[in-house]
């Protein structure tokens, strides 16, 4: 969360002070933009992923909890490449910045490469999978391809389109599988609201590679001029509404609202009727005509830092109030949090699609934007360090609803 705040102040930094000239060279924008995705899910969005991966599975697959050293090596490694990208950043030499961001880079891969280990362990289990199926382990084995994949991306960054092969793959597969694998836990396992059947998973889990591939070959295509922009628009709509019909629609609306409503994560619920929004946002250029930054995809952004970051911190949170064993029926929504994202992210479509914005230094949506963000950073880091440093209640080591898994494996 920490980091997450950081990156606020790294943007606004970069919008208001930074001496790179990025409006003016559309090169060094699309390798900045890659530093900064690279950063944002590998880094504050990768890490809290991470806690909860290291906290459910051993429950869920009933083996040895991962040893410390593992997460302790991940985060060791996995901060000291953020820090190496920030400091490279606020240099403001462009030639520092790229080795320092190159280092960074690398240590981050490396973070996703030590978990490599306990993702095997899980998937010599994966017969207990259960309601989540092949991406209740898939994901692991990702992390070796995707660490490979961002790694080449920069190395090759002089070829015409690496990078954004790079960003493609963090958006399209990561992601996406990120997301869905999150939301099968809350939904499927977590609630069993059976929102998915278990014996389709293995199919949809192939369909997501198919389209996030897809997403990533004619990114590189439109990067070298062969495919328009308005392919890329329909395609990223596709790989999200891939993750939207993941689920079941009608089901998850049908108990998240009205007289069938049951207790659930309103974070992860947002998140995941975010995604149908943001298909129409991706594709509004078709017609609208295509503003903004050149090399930079709005919905990139929009779904990493709301539609993905909502789903993962209302799981981190629903889980730990699972630790402290409160009722599921008197959560707190906190509301005022999801309102000043929300806002947050209708401010950055605006300061991202309206090319008069940044470019004709028509600043106030921008100082908006960064003012909401930020104060909502804050909070949500409030949040997190309250509830996990000072609960009012007792913190078990064992959450709700989860012993029922230790009592099926017994």
């Amino acid at each position: 969360m920490f980091f997450f705040i950081g990156l606020t102040f790294l943007l606004s930094w970069l919008t208001f002070f930074s001496p790179y000239e990025l409006f003016e060279n559309e090169d060094r924008l699309s390798v900045m933009n890659f530093v900064l995705i690279v950063l944002f899910a590998l880094g504050p969005l990768m890490g809290i992923l991470a806690g909860i991966a290291f906290d459910t599975l051993p429950l869920v697959y009933n083996i040895p909890s991962f040893e410390k050293t593992t997460m302790r090596h991940f985060l060791q490694l996995n901060g000291i490449g953020q820090l190496f990208i920030h400091v490279g950043i606020y240099t403001g030499k462009w030639s520092l910045f790229v080795e320092l961001a190159g280092i960074g880079i690398i240590l981050m891969c490396l973070a996703l490469l030590t978990l490599t280990s306990s993702a095997m362990d899980i998937v010599k289990q994966k017969s207990k999978s259960g309601e989540v199926g092949v991406f209740s382990y898939a994901p692991g084995l990702v992390l070796v391809i995707c660490a490979s994949f961002i790694a080449i991306s920069w190395f090759s960054r002089e070829i015409t389109g690496m990078i954004e092969v790079g960003v493609a793959f963090i958006v399209a597969i990561f992601c996406t599988m990120m997301m869905s694998t999150t939301l099968l836990s809350h939904f499927n396992r977590r609630l069993g609201w059976k929102a998915t059947n278990s014996s389709t998973l293995t199919v949809r889990f192939l369909t997501l590679l198919v389209l996030g591939f897809g997403y990533v070959l004619i990114s590189f295509l439109r990067a070298r001029g062969i495919v328009s922009e308005d392919l890329i628009d329909v395609w990223f709509t596709l790989v999200m509404m891939n993750v939207f019909f993941m689920m079941n629609p009608l089901k998850v609306i049908r108990f998240s609202i009205g007289n069938y409503s049951k207790p659930h994560s309103r974070f992860v619920l947002i998140g995941y009727l975010l995604l149908p929004l943001l298909s129409l946002v991706s594709v509004a250029p078709i017609w609208t005509g295509h503003g903004g930054l050149a090399n930079i995809q709005p919905t990139h952004w929009l779904l990493i830092a709301y539609s993905c970051f909502f789903i993962v911190c209302g799981f981190a949170i629903y889980l730990h109030q699972d630790h402290l064993h409160s009722s599921p029926s008197s959560r707190a929504t906190h509301w005022h949090l999801v309102f000043m994202f929300l806002a947050s992210g209708a401010l950055m479509t605006w300061t991202l699609y309206d090319d008069a914005v940044l470019l004709n230094k028509e600043y106030m949506p921008v100082y908006t934007w960064i003012a909401i963000q930020s104060v909502a950073s804050i909070l949500l880091a409030v949040l997190f360090i309250r509830d996990t440093l000072f609960p009012a209640d007792n913190w078990h080591r064992m959450p709700m609803f989860y012993d029922r898994l230790i009592e099926n494996n017994d």
